[in-house]
């Protein structure tokens, strides 16, 4: 899934970008190995999610005919679910703080660059998006080491990103 340019994204395009943005942020330290069908995997995640994450469940091959068991389509899941908490906390500090946009801001939480000081998360903020990470994963029945492991990832990559 190629990086576009946040300014010329449909909203659509601009959460998907995000998603898997913080889903490859995530695998690098969860599934490194599957950074490399990654782009593919995204692309057969966003045009059917739940068949892809099936798919992913029953270890079966994904549209494009890898034949393993991927964890990727999962991290997408649970990058969506991760990304929408995330953008309810960045938005309630854009809106008092009256700052750029909300996708701006998380993307700055997601990078090298240091976010702004009312926008860093709190201990208190990063245990919601783990639990909130760890409950996605579960529900589409990742088992619990992989679970706990890929919600460490995510959040893990916002510390060290941030």
């Amino acid at each position: 899934m190629a990086a576009m340019d946040s300014g010329t994204m449909s909203p659509i395009d601009d959460d998907r970008a995000l998603i898997a943005e913080m889903a490859q942020l995530a695998l690098a330290q969860a599934a490194p190995d599957e950074l490399a069908v990654f782009d593919e995997t995204a692309d057969e995640y966003f045009a059917d999610p739940e068949a892809a994450v099936h798919a992913a469940n029953k270890g079966q091959a994904v549209g494009f005919g890898l034949e393993l068991a991927m964890v990727t389509p999962i991290a997408l899941a649970v990058g969506s679910t991760f990304v929408q908490a995330l953008i309810s906390i960045v938005s309630e500090r854009t809106l008092t703080a009256g700052a750029r946009t909300v996708s701006s801001q998380v993307r700055r939480l997601m990078r090298s660059e240091r976010p702004d000081p009312q926008f860093m998360l709190t201990p208190e903020q990063a245990r919601r998006l783990r639990e909130t990470a760890l409950a996605k994963a579960q529900a589409l029945g990742l088992p619990e080491p992989q679970a706990a492991l890929l919600a460490e990832s995510f959040v893990g990559a916002l510390w060290s990103a941030g």
